[in-house]
């Protein structure tokens, strides 16, 4: 290899083979929107939903991100919710004193001093900004239970005595709308709840215009690691096929149609919607598994993407929404 073309850091160690990178979508776009909405009217009760795979975690990290360049005193913690049967609000507030990280969360100490120590911290913390918020991601949201917000209530009640206003913003998928509505049903304190945590619902979608999917195309095509290295994403995987002109945004077209006749031959009538966990994924093996055959001539085929396509997943994964979707109408 040309040494123009030599990489500057080892291939293992790139964003991308490790997927730790994040993806500014149309969608996340939206979502960081109501995060700044939410923000500015002081104001909780905003609910993100979507279907598995569609990048809803990724979407709140990258609102993290952004949160954090934005304003760089505000703070932000995720908690990710577990699945429990019966709920200990012990473990919960451990839980919590970890995410927004608390050093001693781990101490054998009572229900009652868990609770002072994670408002304290909470609130000293949202004191060093002087909009006094403090944002609390709940990613896997629909695993919460009733108890759950009754004791983020007490937190967010603490919390405004203390002059601090805590933003909880729930995140899941779509079994947050059923949960919604049986709250609804039972009457007062489920209709609190609702106001409190459920009041604005935000559907999170996956990749349904062309023009998304090209954006995202050339994100990799413009997005350089290491920093400041001129190496962009496309450019490290295929550096002489990228010297020569190649680009991910320029086989868009044929890429879209790829996902396209995959999606049509599933018989399904509504429009493709893309998961972004298959999308990437079909990047990324394009980007690495062509890291050998790299050229001054590499191009893609037809072929070769509806291959790429059919291994990322996506048209097997569909097939199952389907198969949900019909079993869930009866």
């Amino acid at each position: 290899m040309d040494i123009q073309h030599m990489r500057p850091i080892d291939t293992d160690l790139h964003p991308v083979c490790n997927r730790t990178y994040l993806m500014p979508t149309y969608s996340i776009g939206e979502t960081y929107a109501m995060v700044l909405k939410t923000i500015r009217r002081r104001d909780s009760g905003l609910m993100i939903y979507g279907r598995p795979r569609y990048g809803k975690t990724s979407a709140m990290l990258y609102c993290r991100h952004c949160l954090n360049a934005d304003f760089p005193d505000l703070p932000v913690a995720i908690y990710n919710a577990k699945r429990e049967v019966s709920p200990h609000k012990g473990n919960f507030y451990i839980s919590l004193l970890e995410v927004v990280g608390h050093k001693r969360w781990e101490d054998h100490s009572s229900v009652v001093v868990k609770h002072a120590r994670l408002v304290n911290f909470m609130a000293d913390a949202a004191s060093r900004d002087p909009r006094k918020l403090f944002i609390l991601f709940l990613d896997e949201a629909q695993r919460l239970l009733h108890a759950h917000f009754d004791w983020i209530k007490d937190i967010y009640n603490d919390l405004l005595f203390r002059g601090v206003t805590l933003l909880p913003i729930l995140v899941g998928q779509r079994q947050l709308l059923d949960q919604k509505k049986s709250f609804l049903r039972a009457g007062e304190e489920g209709e609190a709840i609702v106001n409190r945590f459920m009041l604005y619902e935000h559907p999170f979608r996956g990749i349904k215009a062309k023009e998304d999917f090209l954006d995202c195309l050339g994100h990799y095509d413009a997005t350089v690691y290491p920093e400041a290295s001129g190496w962009t994403y496309t450019r490290f995987f295929l550096p002489e096929a990228f010297s020569a002109g190649f680009r991910l945004q320029t086989y868009g077209d044929i890429l879209w149609e790829a996902f396209n006749d995959s999606y049509n031959a599933l018989g399904i009538k509504e429009n493709m919607e893309v998961p972004m966990k298959y999308f990437t994924k079909t990047v990324e093996m394009l980007l690495i598994e062509n890291a050998d055959r790299d050229g001054l001539d590499f191009s893609l085929s037809t072929e070769a993407c509806m291959r790429l396509i059919q291994e990322s997943w996506f048209q097997a994964a569909t097939a199952n929404s389907k198969a949900a979707h019909g079993l869930s109408e009866r």
